[in-house]
């Protein structure tokens, strides 16, 4: 009888152990890591996440950028980190669910090593052209492509991004050809199609409003479905008309990830948390600045997202033969 009693009080005490755990969590500081360099979207909205939550939370936030191969630095280090819920990652398109198609070497597969926690925002591209060449539309692009099937040249910030994909899309939809110049940065692609090194890219909204307002490049056109809140008058790539193009929607997005394994109470909390600060109307206003949308998710609906993309993207690259060694 007395061991039956000692059983039972053990069972019991370890329950309410594993409770007063889940109930102290964050107990020390939290590292969100922002596998992009500083000073850019994904960036700027951690560092607008982390000042919410930590008040929230009741607990230090800190924001840690570690750039480099696309995100691959920064997921490494979350990957060597305890699957704790103390080491955060802003996961992006290119991380999530391009690299493992496109680079051969990845060491790790970051949608079944990585564990959604709520998708933060989405921003459609813009498609600009220099303007010294005879390009307005979609359809002018084409035509201007197919007639000088070797003269046409797009820059983009870097392999396995929204902007290399979305013309990679593109072409494939379109059936043209035009070689890829990668640059180590938005600003530095944009620069290159003002100043003619290269006659085509997809870009950011907010990078490119001035310069398409200032008239030192040509906007023609919008990736996603939906128009552009800040440039209502440029019409999607959809609405070219055009076969093949119908269907048309390529979105760059951001989203919160934590490793496999972390426990499913700690994501709840957090994805909690992170939802309250990012429907926060300052938090909207500010991202709205950026050019881009807020758009929240539970676990598993940012989940099936990143899933469809993955795919999408993977047929994309098998489609393209589209490698990088």
């Amino acid at each position: 009888m007395h061991l039956k009693f000692a059983f039972i009080l053990t069972a019991v005490l370890a329950c309410l152990s594993q409770q007063a755990g889940a109930e102290i969590y964050p107990d020390h500081p939290i590292r969100l890591v922002v596998p992009t360099g500083a000073g850019g979207a994904a960036d700027i909205v951690s560092r607008m996440i982390a000042e919410k939550i930590q008040v929230t939370l009741q607990q230090t936030v800190i924001v840690d950028d570690r750039p480099g191969a696309n995100g691959i630095v920064g997921a490494s280090y979350v990957l060597s980190q305890p699957a704790d819920g103390y080491s955060l990652m802003m996961g992006h398109i290119g991380l999530m669910t391009i690299n493992s198609h496109l680079y051969e070497d990845m060491k790790f597969n970051p949608l079944t090593e990585f564990t959604p926690v709520i998708r933060t925002t989405t921003y459609p591209n813009v498609l600009v052209v220099n303007n010294n060449i005879p390009i307005h539309s979609v359809k002018e692009l084409i035509e201007y492509a197919k007639k000088n099937p070797t003269a046409l040249k797009y820059s983009s910030s870097g392999f396995g991004g929204s902007f290399h994909m979305g013309f990679e899309m593109l072409k494939a939809e379109a059936g043209i050809d035009a070689e890829h110049v990668p640059y180590t940065g938005t600003a530095k692609a944009l620069t290159s199609v003002i100043a003619g090194d290269t006659d085509t890219t997809f870009t950011d909204v907010i990078s490119s409003a001035s310069q398409i307002s200032g008239h030192t490049v040509r906007g023609i056109a919008i990736s996603s479905k939906e128009r552009s809140r800040m440039m209502p008058d440029l019409p999607t790539v959809a609405e070219s008309g055009l076969p093949g193009l119908a269907n048309f929607d390529v979105i760059g997005w951001n989203g919160i990830v934590v490793k496999i394994g972390t426990p499913a109470d700690r994501i709840k909390l957090l994805n909690d948390h992170i939802k309250r600060a990012l429907e926060s109307p300052d938090v909207m206003a500010r991202i709205s600045k950026l050019g881009a949308d807020v758009a929240v998710d539970t676990p598993d609906e940012f989940g099936a997202f990143m899933r469809a993309e993955d795919k999408k993207w993977g047929d994309l690259v098998k489609r393209a033969n589209l490698k990088i060694n």
